[in-house]
């Protein structure tokens, strides 16, 4: 457990803090505290620079402030506790140690107590030299330097509130490292999967475009704190502080602008943006914070005006390449979408976002392969985004890895389970896998939302086909049919439908004239070919059987299942050790075929 105990010695290695801590005992409460707020920005999380950070501060509302964050550091801290107790922030807890008196420290010593509390009348001369008058008075002056608000973006709302009506709230803030460009280089993070992955992703720091004067910068930064800690209320309200004093700071109507984003408020973030751009025309994240809501609000606008601004204005903007490649992807643009995140990955190479929508793209464009080691890429960066999991899966189905497909998928409609349709996708995994059951269930929910999509009909149809439930199959199948007639996978079904209700006439006609049209590559060829000789030989039309069988293997090898071979040469009396000769060619040049 922290106590005071772990307090530095005068002879410890953190120079700077035991600088701060001397010029404490000499009454240079100013000078410890710049010295102390200097330390804070390069390590936030020193719970022994929040403890003497609360003698050095003016206020019990800030002294509260590092008591509180230096409990909420280091929840043990009894120094942190005791503080707080006396300052009214924790109720009296006589579980909390005492002081140790048996070791005397350089914190003990009597220090200038702040200005704001009222001086004591002196005491008589013996009993302050009495041992019960001094260890009451080291405890009283421990006591009352130990505290300072956890107001921050920490803390309870109880806390915060009050103090945020004041016009020029000091907040003690830690300076955010910039990452390479003038403007912020991504958007903030989707919900985090801390949950169910033990991982936690910080994103890129956000920083800012223009200087502030001094007391003026304390409130924005105070404000990014906020934003930061998704408390997006309080940091408009701290932006709202910083116009005051400065109306022209157009980053603080940006920042305000993604508050409001945050709260979907979307007409007040317009309106946040386009005073951004109005103060500075060539203020690149305005145009780019315009174009995001500019879509939500009116979708059928054209925003690539705002987003191709933005890169003009700044050719290092990373945010503004991702949300365009994003934009053109959507717009039917897969190869411009690529280029747009390959560019953004070049400027942000650690940027999860920029994978996962490169990822799309090349799903887009058929270049599957690579589209799978980019989202795992993107997967990899930031574990907590959630839509890479969707992405992941559909590049696993589209590389033919199905059964690697199916715990991305999984994750995904745990975490968005207003998705409805990405249970599309998880009904899919669940029937190539063989889990019918739970793929029927996923297509229910996927139907309830789309009842007229023919992709939703055919994974319900395939998975009461599979659980001998054919006349519902049929009736999906056909419906299948009804929303989109060009869609292959329904027709061959349906024929199998028919054929499991006994009806091999029907499945062949089915099979023959409406599905073999359809086909487009050697695959469904090669399926159409087989359960048409299945249907034939069922029918007893065993020479017509016969002729499917032999187109058929004249497939490559590679389009169908080996058993479906391997049960063609069974049919036709064939010993595939070498290249039969045929009697019906479909091609110039014979397939090679694997010995029994």
């Amino acid at each position: 457990m922290a106590d005071e105990e772990s307090l530095p010695e005068e002879t410890g290695q953190n120079v700077m803090l035991q600088e701060a801590v001397e010029s404490l005992r000499k009454g240079d409460r100013a000078r410890a505290r710049d010295i102390l707020t200097r330390l804070l920005k390069t390590d936030q999380g020193n719970v022994m620079c929040w403890i003497w950070l609360s003698t050095a501060v003016d206020s019990p509302k800030e002294r509260l402030y590092c008591l509180q964050t230096a409990l909420q550091l280091d929840p043990q801290n009894a120094a942190a506790k005791r503080g707080l107790i006396v300052l009214g922030g924790l109720p009296p807890d006589d579980s909390v140690p005492p002081f140790p008196l048996n070791r005397p420290r350089m914190w003990e010593e009597k220090l200038t107590i702040p200005h704001e509390q009222k001086e004591q009348k002196k005491q008589p001369q013996a009993g302050r030299r009495s041992p019960v008058g001094r260890l009451l008075a080291i405890l009283g002056t421990i006591l009352a330097l130990l505290g300072v608000a956890y107001f921050g973006f920490l803390a309870p709302k109880a806390f915060i509130l009050p103090y945020l009506n004041r016009p020029h709230y000091i907040h003690i803030t830690i300076t955010f490292t910039p990452s390479g460009s003038r403007y912020p280089t991504g958007l903030p993070e989707p919900t985090p999967l801390e949950k169910l992955l033990n991982t936690t992703y910080t994103p890129t720091p956000l920083y800012v475009l223009t200087p502030h004067g001094s007391d003026v910068e304390i409130n924005f930064k105070s404000g990014l704190s906020f934003f930061k800690a998704h408390d997006y209320d309080n940091a408009i309200k701290m932006f709202n502080v910083v116009l005051q004093d400065e109306p022209k700071a157009v980053d603080a109507y940006y920042y305000m602008g993604e508050s409001y984003r945050m709260q979907k408020k979307y007409q007040d973030a317009h309106d946040a943006y386009q005073k951004a751009i109005n103060l500075d025309p060539d203020f690149a994240p305005g145009y780019l914070g315009r174009a995001l809501v500019t879509q939500i609000l009116y979708p059928k606008e054209d925003i690539s005006g705002d987003l191709d601004n933005a890169i003009l204005l700044d050719s290092n903007f990373a945010a503004a390449y991702i949300q365009r490649g994003a934009y053109r992807r959507n717009h039917n643009d897969p190869n411009g979408a690529i280029a747009d995140e390959q560019v953004a990955l070049g400027i942000t190479p650690d940027s999860a976002l920029a994978y996962l929508y490169l990822a799309e793209g090349q799903l887009d464009t058929g270049l599957n392969q690579q589209a799978l080691e980019s989202v795992t890429k993107a997967n990899q960066i930031d574990m907590t985004l959630v839509p890479a999991y969707l992405v992941l899966a559909q590049a696993y189905i589209a590389n033919g890895e199905i059964d690697k497909a199916t715990n991305a998928i999984q994750v995904y409609t745990t975490y968005t389970p207003d998705d409805v349709d990405a249970y599309l996708t998880l009904a899919m995994v669940y029937n190539a896998i063989g889990q019918y059951q739970p793929a029927l269930d996923a297509a229910n929910q996927y139907l309830n939302a789309n009842p007229k999509d023919a992709k939703g009909f055919y994974q319900r149809g395939f998975a009461y086909l599979n659980l001998d439930k054919a006349s519902l199959a049929e009736s999906d199948f056909k419906n299948s049919e009804l929303y989109d007639g060009t869609y292959f996978e329904p027709t061959i079904a349906l024929a199998r439908a028919y054929f499991a209700e006994n009806h091999s006439g029907t499945a062949y006609i089915q099979a023959n004239q409406v599905a073999e049209p359809l086909t487009e590559t050697d695959d469904q060829r090669a399926e159409v070919y087989y359960y048409e000789a299945i249907f034939l030989e069922k029918m007893g039309e065993t020479g017509a059987a016969n002729e499917t069988w032999h187109h058929l293997i004249q497939l490559p090898a590679e389009a169908m299942p080996e058993a479906w071979r391997n049960e063609a040469f069974v049919h036709l009396g064939i010993k595939p050790s070498k290249t039969p000769t045929l009697r019906y060619t479909l091609t110039p040049t014979p397939t090679e075929t694997p010995a029994e």
